[in-house]
This record gives structure tokens, sequence and C-alpha cells, in this order.
């Protein structure tokens, strides 16, 4: 992903943290509607598994070491690789909104 290359780190980092918070919100779409439940294990799943890979990135970025993941596998999560067509629409939704809110 050439667009997050080329950032700055700190641009990096604040895009990733944005496009972590955005997917969080949009894993609410998995819980049933004022209940306690699950009503859409998959997306909880896909999601948590993409946010789960987010977070040693940005270790990596904070600690001024090389990058946990090289940027063609975030592309892969950015894009919702192999997952279903919702997690797919969930988190490109993610990384549009956190690029317009960040302004990048």
């Amino acid at each position: 992903m050439k667009a997050l290359e080329s950032l700055s780190q700190k641009e990096q980092i604040t895009l990733l943290l944005t496009y972590g918070h955005q997917l969080s919100v949009l894993a609410r779409k998995a819980y049933e509607f004022q209940g306690p439940g699950v009503e859409k294990p998959r997306l909880l799943r896909d999601v948590n598994e993409i946010n789960h890979r987010i977070y040693p990135q940005l270790n990596s970025l904070i600690s001024n070491q090389a990058p946990e993941f090289p940027y063609s596998e975030i592309t892969s999560w950015i894009s919702g690789e192999g997952r279903n067509e919702e997690t797919q629409n969930a988190s490109i939704q993610a990384f549009e909104r956190a690029l317009s809110l960040c302004n990048t």
C-alpha cells in the first residue's frame, strides 16, 4: 500500500490507530441489538484478528523498530483478503473513514 508507506511514522501510527478504532465501531454490527449475544460471530472474529495484527505493527512503529509486517500484508488486512464480503466491506469502510478523519 503505497499511501501508507509514503506517510511519516507519526502519520502511520495515527492512521492505524484510527483504523483500529473504526473497525471496532463497525464490529458492533455483530452484536445482538440491545442484547448480550453476538449475531455475527464471523464478523466479530475477523475484526478481532485484524486488530490483533494492528497492535504489533503499532508497537514496532512507536518503538522505532522495523515494521512487524510488510506493507503488502497490511494491504491484505485492509482489503479483507480471504474474508467474507461483510468483513471485506467493514474493513475497507473503516480504512476509508480513518483516511478521511486523518486527512491523509
